[in-house]
């Protein structure tokens, strides 16, 4: 069953209940109202009769002379009392009885008989009903005294209108609980259908989304439970669409980067084997040649070592939990200015650093490498007998690390790509350097994990600025930083 099938019939069921309730409440205070009318109405009747027969009696003493009238005397003038009275409409007929509840004269209509009497002192009133269908009789008994004997006067009142009436009346309520009660199920269903019909449109939009149609969103202009309701499935879709896209590009990322990869790795395989396969063929092969076939080969397979080794390293900053200690940045600057005093020492390069004492939490190895990485590729990128400088600064809470190198510079264009990984701007320089295109996008995953930014400034023939902005700790050897 529907919740709106549920809604409706439950609160049908509820307002139909409460209807027939009130009006069966309204009946029955209406019906006892006009019973108790009705028999009041009887019983001034009865007494009204009973002072006729009272009267009777005293006329006929004042007739005999006598104070009291013999008890026969007493019944014989009541009788005949009773017998003059004229019944109509509404005095349908009258009963005489006498102590022991014998009928000393009797009226009534057929099939009326007297109430039984619970307390002797009591005008007691009974409904009853005649031989004919729809006759209805209110039939009252009421203690007399004539002459010092007890007596039971019985009259029997006609109320057949009035009990038709009553029916009449309950069947009309009837009527009309059930008029009201079906005019109030339309309306109920209608209204129902009605508030309940932005349900509809939040199953749609949940069934659109779940096909795939991420973009769909819900308009329910209202200020009710089911606007929210809509607001937060519209928040679900864009979330939904949002990771959604974000799946697909990391996807296409690693599609691509995979790609790249084969490809990288495709090269320096091709040259080894090829080389190896001229060393292996057996054929006069000079030293000369063989010295330079090995070089190729060695040069070839320290690239794959550095490719492998960097993409080892690129997953671990992604999948492996990192240590971070604070850390004095003049230190690990220091060693890795004495890592690569041997590449500058072949180009004739000069590296300038300005680092005062700063700490930083980090992983140590993780930062070297990102330290590494930025100045090695500052070496690349300058010509023999140039420089690089490295220089550090606190600036508020924040540590700002800047790499320059007066080098041949990297076009405008460029500068959004080469965080991507194999992306190379000179790739016949690179190759030659033994880049394989993996280096930035691994600093940037470490400048990241440190909650880190890196920024680049570049100009064609004036040369590259990285900045790195990092969390500063609060002090260094026991020295606040400036």
């Amino acid at each position: 069953m529907k919740l709106w099938q549920k809604i409706f019939l439950s609160t049908l069921t509820l307002m139909v209940s409460i209807t027939a309730l009130s009006s069966v409440l309204l009946l029955r205070s209406t019906r006892d109202a006009l019973w108790q009318r009705e028999q009041q109405r009887a019983i001034t009747q009865q007494q009204y009769m009973a002072g006729i027969l009272k009267a009777g009696i005293l006329n006929q003493r004042l007739r005999l002379g006598v104070v009291l009238l013999q008890e026969e005397q007493t019944r014989q003038t009541a009788i005949q009392t009773l017998e003059q009275q004229a019944t109509d409409d509404y005095l349908a007929g009258l009963m005489l009885l006498d102590q022991e509840e014998k009928a000393l004269w009797s009226q009534l209509p057929a099939g009326v008989v007297p109430p039984t009497a619970e307390d002797d002192s009591l005008t007691q009133c009974q409904l009853q009903g005649g031989e004919t269908a729809g006759e209805w009789y209110l039939v009252c008994s009421m203690p007399l005294t004539l002459e010092s004997g007890a007596y039971r006067l019985v009259a029997a009142y006609s109320v057949g209108d009035l009990q038709r009436d009553l029916n009449l009346q309950a069947l009309r309520a009837v009527g009309l609980s059930l008029g009201i009660s079906l005019l109030a199920a339309v309306l109920l269903l209608l209204l129902v259908r009605r508030l309940l019909k932005p349900l509809g449109a939040l199953r749609e939009n949940a069934r659109s989304i779940a096909g795939g149609n991420y973009d769909q969103r819900l308009d329910i202009r209202s200020q009710d439970e089911l606007a929210d309701l809509a607001q937060d499935m519209n928040a679900l879709a864009q979330a939904v669409q949002e990771r959604v896209e974000q799946l697909e590009q990391v996807a296409e990322e690693r599609r691509v980067f995979v790609g790249n990869l084969a490809h990288e790795m495709k090269t320096p395989l091709t040259s080894i084997m090829g080389y190896a396969d001229l060393l292996y063929l057996p054929k006069t092969v000079s030293d000369p040649q063989r010295v330079e076939y090995s070089g190729i080969i060695l040069e070839e397979a320290k690239r794959l070592r550095s490719l492998s080794a960097k993409l080892l390293e690129l997953l671990t900053v992604g999948s492996v939990n990192l240590a971070f200690e604070p850390t004095p940045l003049d230190q690990v600057v220091g060693e890795v200015a004495v890592s690569l005093e041997p590449l500058l020492a072949q180009a004739e390069l000069t590296l300038t650093c300005s680092c005062p004492p700063l700490s930083i939490a980090m992983d140590r190895e993780l930062f070297k490498s990102l330290l590494y990485n930025l100045l090695d590729n500052a070496r690349k990128a300058s010509p023999t007998g140039g420089r690089l400088s490295f220089s550090a600064q606190a600036e508020g809470e924040k540590a700002v690390l800047k790499i320059r190198d007066w080098g041949q510079g990297i076009p405008p264009e460029e500068l959004e790509k080469i965080c991507q990984p194999f992306y190379m701007v000179d790739k016949s320089r690179s190759r030659k350097a033994g880049g394989a295109g993996l280096g930035l996008a691994l600093c940037q995953a470490i400048v990241v994990a440190h909650q880190g930014t890196m920024e680049f400034w570049s100009q064609e023939g004036e040369g590259t600025q990285v900045t790195l902005t990092f969390p500063l700790c609060q002090e260094v050897d026991g020295h606040e930083n400036a």
